[in-house]
């Protein structure tokens, strides 16, 4: 499974928790012989930008009971307990992100990363009381996709010395997970092992700096504070790339070998243990980190099954943002007119590869799935509350985080009645159901075919969601917040001689309404448009 977005995902994650209530209800029911006997695994989570956030959430939470929230939980003042509504619903909040409190001697991002380290804190935090979850392989593996600000360099050689040199700044860490009770004698030699109880694992790292690279993936550029990381530089030893064969060879690989003097530090003679950068969104040079998925369950050379006959392992994609995606300008336009646009360039270009939607939305292709969010006809951005500016608008107002995670939730329930589903023949499926059980939980799939995640118990009571939330946000109430903030990074930017401090007062007092102003307006057009 991979999940992916330019950083609002609650539509992911209301997804990715009713998907884990399924199939905790799944197991149950199999153990007291209530259900169909097939094996579901979970074998590895992918995740980019917001994506990312939700995947580290679900890496903390696997390991304990929690409550899910549904359109009927009654939530109090303390919050819901359940990480993925909490941090979504109630951390990440406008009000948060305009606090000048992190506005000193410098300017690390336009917005306040606090809320971002208050989520982390939060996930690492996380504990109850402990679930065993036979449906997750051991070790569990976590992919996280970065953008490398420092990069790392690397050198082609082509013969007759020849060579080319390049950094690339497309970067990605692995995490294995070790759940109580399990061990994991060998790991990856480029990912680092991340465990539950006392045990000395080989590789074994913390929570916290887990927690540090989940930042680093949601660190939308700019927006938000870039994170400093490091990781053993031996990771890059083991970065290999496949490439077509002649007639009658056998497959090829590459080892992208780094350029490993040019990462030894000036003055030494030695390359560094550790190889230290600083990191921000992973959607912003790989937003859909599907091959990495699809390597870790084929193989460098192979390929998954396809067929609804043979598929026996599949990659899922949810991504809340899938669908149709607006044009740029035809024409030049004003400055800050440009810049949105190029940051939208970018995360368009980056969002994903041709050969990746063409299969996943072929109906014939079963190694390959996608959720993405539907409502009355409309899909992807259209059909949630927090799509607007950009996906921050949802920051703003937490009743639309509440719709979308609840849509999130409800299209989940419907896609695996009816999408996620594998022929009857195939011999995952074969041998395992009942007459009965075809009856009881295949009605949705089709003629011949059976869902792979049957729906039982809580997880078959049919999901509902809140109405529209339609006049919830008024803009205004930010007025203050967005005055201050930019008030503070005007003064700071020009601080330094009296006569600079001076001018920038003025400046600062003289165009923070004409700054507000626009941010208002820019969030109600939003708001009309999407009948908000």
């Amino acid at each position: 499974m991979c999940s992916a977005a330019r950083f609002q995902p609650a539509p992911t994650a209301g997804a990715v928790d009713f998907l884990i209530g399924a199939l905790d209800c799944l197991s149950k029911a199999q153990q007291e012989g209530r259900a169909p006997r097939h094996k579901v695994r979970l074998k590895l989570i992918a995740g980019a930008s917001g994506g990312g956030v939700n995947a580290a959430i679900a890496a903390r939470v696997l390991a304990y009971k929690y409550p899910h929230v549904t359109h009927s939980t009654s939530i109090g003042t303390g919050g819901s307990g359940n990480p993925f509504y909490d941090i979504w619903v109630n951390t990440l909040r406008l009000d948060g992100f305009l606090d000048t409190s992190d506005i000193g001697t410098e300017l690390k991002s336009l917005f306040n990363g606090k809320p971002i380290d208050d989520g982390a804190a939060a996930i690492v935090g996380f504990s109850g009381r402990a679930k065993t979850r036979d449906w997750v392989v051991d070790p569990l593996r976590i992919i996280l996709t970065l953008t490398n600000l420092r990069g790392t360099p690397y050198k082609t050689n082509f013969g007759d010395k020849l060579s080319q040199a390049y950094v690339d700044h497309a970067d990605f860490i692995r995490f294995a997970l070790v759940y109580p009770g399990r061990t994991l004698e060998e790991p990856r030699p480029d990912e680092m092992v991340l465990a539950f109880g006392t045990e000395r694992l080989a590789q074994a790292t913390s929570w916290e700096q887990f927690s540090e690279f989940a930042r680093a993936t949601a660190a939308f550029p700019a927006g938000f504070p870039a994170r400093a990381l490091s990781r053993p530089t031996e990771h890059y030893r083991w970065r290999a790339v496949a490439y077509p064969p002649l007639p009658g060879e056998d497959p090829h690989y590459l080892l992208s070998w780094p350029d490993w003097d040019a990462m030894i530090p000036t003055g030494s003679t030695e390359l560094p243990d550790d190889w230290h950068f600083p990191a921000v969104d992973g959607g912003a040079t790989d937003n859909e980190p599907i091959e990495l998925a699809r390597t870790a369950l084929a193989g460098l050379f192979g390929r998954n099954p396809r067929a609804a006959e043979r598929a026996d392992r599949a990659v899922w994609l949810i991504d809340p943002f899938a669908g149709l995606a607006p044009l740029g300008p035809e024409n030049f336009t004003a400055f800050l007119a440009e810049l949105g646009s190029i940051a939208t360039t970018l995360t368009q270009q980056t969002r994903y590869d041709t050969a990746d939607l063409l299969l996943a939305g072929n109906e014939d292709v079963f190694s390959r799935f996608m959720l993405t969010p539907t409502r009355n006809g409309q899909t992807g951005s259209d059909a949630i509350a927090s799509s607007g500016l950009g996906a921050f608008i949802g920051f703003a107002c937490p009743a639309f985080m509440r719709f979308d995670y609840l849509l999130g939730r409800q299209n989940c329930q419907r896609f695996l009645r009816e999408t996620f589903i594998l022929a009857e023949t195939n011999p995952v499926m074969k041998g395992f159901w009942t007459d009965d059980q075809k009856g009881r939980f295949a009605t949705a799939a089709g003629p011949g075919m059976l869902p792979i995640i049957p729906l039982i118990d809580e997880a078959a009571v049919d999901e509902m969601r809140d109405p529209w939330p339609k006049g919830k946000l008024e803009p205004e109430q930010y007025r203050k917040g967005i005055e201050d903030r930019f008030r503070a990074i005007f003064e700071l930017e020009l601080s330094g001689s009296l006569l600079r401090s001076i001018l920038s007062w003025v400046g600062a007092h003289a165009t923070e309404k004409q700054a507000a102003d626009y941010v208002i307006g820019a969030m109600r057009a939003s708001l009309a448009k999407a009948g908000l």
